[in-house]
């Protein structure tokens, strides 16, 4: 997996929030009390805690990530709910770059929010997260449009990684089929960015 860029630590940004904010990644996912959520690459918490806190935090919270300092900033604000009566709930895991330390069907959603662009190998990555869905499980991810999608931005300064290592809406929808995830849904409503969920 390559290493995260610089944009990528300033995910709390309010410009960033406005173009996707966390209650409509909650919306997306839909998660009820008592299911089993992972966030992976979870940042600093941006989507996490609005997930675990929809959830009344009645359920399991798996948060992984593979960036030190990013990892510091979430378990800074982790610390913020250890009164919360789900907070024993909340497990965090220092991811590898080719595999989450995670044991099979541990989880109900999966979250990879703005960060598939990353992926170095993204065909052995999303079998490794298939293998940690739970039968009729869903993954969601979102991501920045490249420039072809978002003709707005092209020639622009824009948030977000360069168009040049972006993933089209496309091309993750071929990824997601080949990887063998079914019902694909694209989400609209975000600003610069496609969001899909499938199926195992």
């Amino acid at each position: 997996m390559n290493v995260r860029r610089q944009h990528d630590l300033d995910s709390d940004s309010p410009q960033r929030l406005a173009l996707v904010p966390p209650l409509k990644v909650v919306e997306v996912l839909r998660p009820r009390p008592g299911q089993r959520f992972l966030d992976v690459a979870c940042g600093t918490g941006t989507f996490f805690f609005p997930v675990f806190e929809s959830m009344l935090g009645k359920g399991v919270f798996l948060a992984a990530e593979w960036d030190e300092e990013r990892l510091r900033r979430f378990l800074t604000r982790l610390e913020s709910y250890v009164e919360h009566p789900g907070y024993t709930r909340m497990e965090v895991v220092r991811t590898k770059p080719e595999r989450l330390p995670l044991p099979d069907r541990c989880a109900d959603l999966v979250l990879m929010a703005q960060a598939y662009h990353n992926l170095a190998d993204r065909a052995a990555y999303l079998l490794e997260l298939k293998r940690l869905l739970a039968p009729g499980g869903t993954l969601c991810l979102l991501d920045w449009h490249p420039a072809a999608e978002d003709p707005a931005s092209a020639g622009k300064k824009t948030l977000g990684p360069d168009h040049s290592a972006r993933v089209s809406e496309q091309q993750a929808v071929r990824d997601l089929s080949a990887a063998g995830f079914r019902w694909l849904v694209a989400h609209a409503g975000f600003a610069q960015h496609w969001c899909l969920t499938g199926r195992v």
